[in-house]
């Protein structure tokens, strides 16, 4: 019993430690459903250099996680047993490490997606990234380890949640709403 609770008082330190990283960085506003989503730099696992705007004229769902984060696991475990649903909607899924795993140590994004999401891996609906310093501040300045933000085609925010393994039916009912559209 001893051990649980001080691993739960090290998680909530952990938590609480990232918070206060992230304030002291000089974040920007929060964001806002309604508001372009910020055009900000990032890298797939394979090095090669991409942003935002790559993405207009698809829905894309920006899903920012830390690598050592079990929720964020289990969120992947998740969408790797509904990946269809957000590939018949064309929605292009880019899961993305946060700066430096918010200081932590994790596995490589490309691991962690590889091993929680084999499937939705294997058929490119989700693809592993890493965030910059700036585009972390930028979408997570509350220093959540798991938050996600759906992008329209004309790269506004629809939709903001986390994390997804708590919020993944409601993000789904969203991509239908706004298929509808």
């Amino acid at each position: 019993m001893a051990i649980f609770v001080i691993v739960i008082v090290a998680v909530i330190a952990i938590y609480a430690s990232q918070k206060i990283y992230l304030a002291k960085s000089g974040s920007s506003k929060n964001l806002t459903i309604g508001d372009y989503a910020p055009d900000f730099t990032f890298f797939f696992a394979n090095g090669t250099e991409a942003n935002l705007s790559s993405y207009k004229g698809h829905e894309v769902l920006l899903w920012f996680v830390a690598t050592w984060c079990s929720g964020c696991a289990q969120g992947n475990e998740l969408l790797n047993s509904s990946y269809k649903e957000f590939s018949e909607h064309g929605v292009k899924i880019v899961e993305l490490e946060l700066y430096n795993d918010l200081g932590y140590s994790g596995e490589n994004i490309e691991n962690f997606v590889q091993d929680f999401a084999p499937e939705a891996y294997q058929n490119n609906v989700v693809i592993p990234a890493y965030a910059s310093y700036n585009m972390t501040l930028a979408y997570d300045s509350r220093g959540y380890l798991d938050i996600y933000y759906l992008i329209s085609p004309n790269e506004k925010i629809l939709y903001e949640n986390g994390p997804l393994e708590a919020t993944l039916p409601e993000l789904l009912s969203e991509i239908d709403r706004t298929a509808r559209i």
